[in-house]
């Protein structure tokens, strides 16, 4: 935080928020790449008869085939292709991928031999991921009419438009404990001191006291309004008089003034998805609570006899493994 209270990166962290959110998302939807189609409860894991229509097989393992569909959907979720890019045999990530989806293909198949995919455990874990799988395609589905060209681009107009604050001003300022030290700067700097080293050795705003006191650009909004009123009172050039604000007192100079530059629709546009897809996914869980019926039940006590059963287990280990020691010595 710098001397006139602005959180530094302010935006930057509620960006991050909101990009660790898509990240997670982004990789839940992974679990897309091992998708079949078929119901665990019911279907077999892997379906060795049904012939895909226009995908090319690209390996055949077992009897069973592994598709250049499902290539591309591994890569893709590996961050190695574009989704929806097609994964050549002359690309670098191509051996390594297929490779991965042969070596998975032949655990599958010989799980599947033990009956391992018959197990309760097996069936559960199957059906929870199921169960995530068709929330992740259900999000897809929502995400194609929620954020698309023509969504992004409205929304970046808007943006547009609620930036547009009015001119910036450039300052420069040493902040200061109390009035004195203010007046004694300020008729150093009259009779020519050089500001960059004041700046350095007297201010007491460490975020701009090596940058010799440099605020950058501001509108009237973005810092304090006791601050920024006095700075815009004033000319380029000006060097105003010690003035207070709860941080302190100021000695400032006007360094420029501009009309803020509008960002470029591909320079906002990443930000622009990400909150979008944050605030889509949000909208749509909070409909879906809203009309469902959710009812937390109350978890069940935990078994006096079983918790002490185990502190005496542990208890047990540790006094063996107390006397194996004693043995070693």
């Amino acid at each position: 935080m710098n001397g006139l209270g602005i959180p530094a990166l302010q935006d930057g962290k509620i960006m991050a928020r909101i990009s660790s959110k898509i990240i997670l998302l982004t990789a839940i939807l992974g679990l897309a790449a091992c998708d079949t189609g078929a119901d665990p409860q019911t279907d077999p894991m892997i379906d060795t008869k049904t012939k895909r229509a226009g995908d090319k097989a690209v390996a055949q393992v077992n009897g069973t085939s592994i598709y250049q569909s499902d290539l591309e959907r591994a890569a893709a979720a590996q961050g190695l292709i574009a989704e929806g890019v097609p994964l050549l045999s002359t690309d670098a990530a191509y051996k390594t991928v297929l490779e991965e989806l042969i070596d998975q293909r032949l655990l599958a198949l010989d799980a599947m031999s033990q009956s391992l995919d018959q197990t309760p455990e097996t069936k559960r874990r199957l059906q929870a991921a199921r169960e995530r799988l068709l929330g992740n395609i259900r999000i897809e589905d929502h995400l194609k009419t929620q954020v698309n060209e023509t969504t992004i681009r409205k929304m970046y107009e808007a943006q547009v438009k609620l930036a547009e604050r009015g001119q910036e001003r450039r300052a420069r300022h040493i902040l200061l404990r109390d009035k004195n030290a203010a007046l004694d700067v300020f008729e150093a700097l009259q009779g020519g001191a050089n500001f960059t080293e004041l700046a350095r050795e007297k201010s007491i705003d460490s975020g701009t006291a090596n940058k010799a006191g440099d605020l950058g650009y501001f509108s009237r909004d973005m810092l304090d309004t006791a601050f920024t009123s006095a700075v815009f009172k004033a000319d380029i050039g000006d060097r105003i008089a010690p003035f207070k604000t709860e941080y302190g007192w100021h000695v400032t100079e006007v360094m420029d003034a501009r009309t803020p530059p509008k960002a470029s629709f591909e320079e906002m546009r990443p930000q622009i998805v990400n909150f979008m897809t944050f605030d889509a996914i949000q909208s749509l869980l909070k409909d879906l609570r809203e009309s469902g019926e959710v009812t937390l039940l109350e978890p069940s006590p935990p078994n006096p006899a079983a918790t002490e059963q185990e502190t005496s287990q542990q208890d047990t280990s540790e006094q063996d493994t107390s006397e194996q020691d004693t043995s070693d010595e």
